[in-house]
This record gives structure tokens, sequence and C-alpha cells, in this order.
């Protein structure tokens, strides 16, 4: 009854060897599909966006749907909630509100978190905002929403992902 219980060192070492070496090309995969799921989240983001902007647009030809606030236009986009427009288009400082992420409009040069927390959001100035993913690998990744002028009405907007996304 004298039986060998246990693994020997050469069993073990092999053992670990080979894991090591599953795991030099597992993690790196992980971490390349764990970034690209988390720019799809950007992409999803940017599709409600341009959804949203197209549908406010349609919303600001109904006068019913109008109003003026201390000289600033505001266009009511669903029954609860009217957001502010430069034109027929969104001003910059609604992208996170009109989506959901924060309860206001932005401030200009604050950067907000969204209410879940996962989300950065920025009024850089009268043209130019932002929405970063927090926790993403590349830092650089962002919704990037640019609002063209004329007078002080918005002719066209570009909403596209901007720095080190994978597309």
């Amino acid at each position: 009854m004298n039986e060998k219980m246990g693994f020997s060192l050469l069993e073990l070492t092999f053992v670990i060897a080979v894991l090591s070496i599953l795991a030099m090309f597992a993690i790196p995969e992980y971490t390349k599909t764990h970034r690209e799921a988390k720019v799809a989240v950007l992409n999803d983001l940017r599709g409600k966006l341009t959804s949203a902007v197209d549908t406010l647009k349609t919303a600001s030809n109904i006068e019913s749907r109008k109003q003026t606030i201390n000289g600033q236009s505001y266009v009511q986009y669903d029954v609860r909630q009217y957001y502010q427009v430069a034109g027929k288009l969104l001003h910059p400082s609604e992208i996170c509100h009109i989506l959901g992420l924060t309860t206001a409009q932005l401030v200009e040069g604050e950067a907000v978190s969204s209410i879940d927390g996962m989300y950065t959001c920025k009024f850089e100035n009268f043209k130019t905002s932002w929405i970063k993913m927090n926790k993403l690998e590349s830092t650089d990744c962002a919704l990037s929403y640019i609002a063209s002028y004329s007078n002080e009405s918005i002719t066209t907007v570009d909403i596209k992902l901007v720095g080190d996304c994978l597309e």
C-alpha cells in the first residue's frame, strides 16, 4: 500500500510552462477585445446622438415645440425636456444631456462625469464638445461633436470618433 501521492517537480514545471504560454497569447487578445467593446459603445453613442440631432432638427420645424428663454432658443425633443439649439441643430453644450448622461446642459470648459460614472463629458467652447468613456485603455479616444456656424446658427455638425480609436 505504498502509493505515490502528488505531482513531481517536472510535471508541475511543465504545467506552469504551458499555462504561461497560453497566457502570453490570451491576455493581449482579451485586452484588445475589451477595448474594442468599449469603442463599440462609443460608436453606439455616436449613432444615438446622430439620431437625436436629426429628430431635434425635425422638431425645430414645429412652432409649438420652440421656446426662447433668456435670448436662447430651445426646442422640445421629447415630452419631458427642451434642448438648446443654435439655428435648428443641437447646441454643443447639450450632447450629454440629450443622451441622458447628464441631467442638465454642460458648462463651458468644465468636464462632468455622467450620472452612472461611466463617461466624462466636456463642452470645450461654442463649437466643440466631446464624450470619453472612463477607464478606456486609450484615453485619447473620444466621441466629438463639432458644429460649424454661419452667423449664430449652426449649419452642420460633425459627429465622429476621434483620437486613438479602433475603427
